[in-house]
């Protein structure tokens, strides 16, 4: 069933429009016909609604309000090294499958690309945001994880100063700390960084220790960076049981 995401004021009196790529999609590619139903998704709830109009604009009734909520108990923000080519859309498909509810890229000391120019920056926000949100759909999340504004380590390290949450930074030269050990006692609110195919640079990590951050390995083999956010927020969200 096609999914919906708007406002939780984008709906009167039972009636909700949809309006944009949506409605171009739900008239040109699924053929949408007076009497369908379609999932209406707020950051609050969730409905199943009937089409009444179809236009250029979709008119929609509200028949039914569903008690379901798809959504984990925590809170994991994914801040991951931008990769080479189309790497970073596989990242974020596969981390809103999972569960991970917000995305920071990061330009770090190892980052193969360059956005110098900010119209190219904002062409890949929006693109990775439209990833999001196609994601989100075909798992049936009830929010759409937001993909943040592109930051540096020296940034991110700022912001997190001030974050009541547990850091874990997967390093590939770090052999002691485990990541099941981080785990012990479960927190609400997670940061993940991930380095970019180069791994990160030794200043950076020492960066990371002065705020705090877990510095870990995730096993005796090395993942390259499109799989190590997935792996360690799996783990989290299992050690969390939010995966049973």
């Amino acid at each position: 069933m096609f999914r919906y995401f708007c406002e939780n004021d984008s709906i009167n009196d039972k009636i909700v429009e949809v309006s944009g790529g949506d409605a171009r999609h739900l008239k040109t590619i699924l053929r949408a016909q007076v009497g369908d139903k379609i999932s209406v998704i707020t950051s609050q709830k969730e409905f199943i609604a009937e089409i009444t109009e179809v236009d250029d604009v979709i008119k929609c009734e509200i028949i039914e309000e569903l008690e379901k909520n798809n959504e984990t108990n925590i809170n994991i923000t994914l801040c991951q090294g931008i990769p080479k080519q189309t790497k970073m859309e596989t990242i974020i498909q596969q981390n809103v499958e999972v569960g991970v509810k917000c995305f920071i890229p990061l330009i770090t000391e190892r980052t193969v690309v360059k956005l110098n120019e900010k119209d190219r920056e904002l062409k890949k926000l929006d693109r990775w945001q439209k990833i999001a949100k196609e994601s989100a759909k075909q798992s049936k999340r009830n929010i759409v994880p937001q993909v943040e504004n592109i930051a540096t380590v020296k940034e991110l390290v700022q912001r997190l100063k001030n974050e009541d949450a547990e850091i874990i930074v997967p390093y590939e030269l770090e052999d002691v700390k485990l990541l099941k050990d981080v785990l012990v006692e479960t927190k609400q609110n997670y940061y993940i960084v991930i380095g970019p195919e180069g791994g990160f640079d030794l200043k950076e990590i020492e960066m990371f220790k002065e705020i705090g951050a877990h510095i870990v390995t995730l096993g005796k083999r090395i993942l390259r960076t499109e799989t190590a956010g997935v792996v360690t927020s799996a783990v989290v969200l299992y050690a969390c049981d939010e995966m049973v």
